[in-house]
């Protein structure tokens, strides 16, 4: 992949090395301060992920220093129900990635909070979407995890959470920056993550190539 520079070529996305694993591993831990530590991805996870599917693995880049990254496998669209951690192999993806698998399934999106709001996320989804177009894939899918869930889940179910979200009665800090780069909602996961303050859900979205594409579930 030829790597994108973003905002004025202050930002670089280009394919993760064996030797950004460090860096990724401070990015997952800075991003993700109350997601169980048995759910953090760590360097070893990201050398095996470049190992595995080193087309799916990214980072953005300022002066040298990582400071976002994200990881994705290759799937078939889920039949199943599955947390994260069974999704992904125990984080390791090995055995979730399918070479032939017509989906790219992304388990890690993350960008330092000091650089958030300035649609570096979306760039990374785009380029996502440029990679799956050169393999030939339908698109992204995403447990999009609703950080602003737990906050709420005393008053309200996912699904009527979902349903604020769709009607713009609140903004949610993950989910609302994926529906505007270009996902689509399916359904909620139910204990899909053990995150407090995403109320332990996510949503799965889906990201397609062909703007014309509809999900038949």
């Amino acid at each position: 992949m030829i790597p994108k520079d973003v905002l004025f070529n202050e930002f670089v996305i280009r394919n993760a090395t064996p030797e950004d694993a460090v860096q990724m591993e401070y990015v997952q831990k800075q991003c993700y301060p109350s997601l169980d530590p048995t759910e953090l991805l760590n360097r070893n996870h990201f050398i095996n992920h470049i190992k595995v599917f080193p087309e799916g693995q990214i980072v953005l880049e300022r002066d040298g220093v990582i400071v976002g990254s994200a990881s994705t496998f290759r799937s078939h669209f889920p039949i199943h129900e599955a947390t994260f951690l069974e999704s992904s192999d125990n984080l390791w993806i090995t055995n979730a990635h399918i070479p032939d698998g017509e989906w790219m399934y992304g388990i890690d999106m993350g960008i330092l909070p000091e650089y958030r709001g300035l649609g570096l996320s979306t760039e990374m989804y785009l380029v996502r979407q440029e990679i799956c177009k050169k393999l030939g894939l339908i698109g992204q899918l995403i447990a999009g995890m609703t950080i602003g869930y737990g906050k709420v889940k005393h008053k309200m179910t996912i699904e009527e959470y979902c349903y604020a979200l769709e009607i713009k009665k609140f903004t949610d800090p993950t989910v609302t920056p994926q529906k505007k780069a270009g996902f689509r909602w399916i359904k909620p996961l139910y204990n899909h993550i053990n995150d407090p303050e995403a109320g332990f859900a996510c949503i799965l979205m889906y990201y397609p190539v062909d703007e014309n594409f509809k999900l038949k579930l």
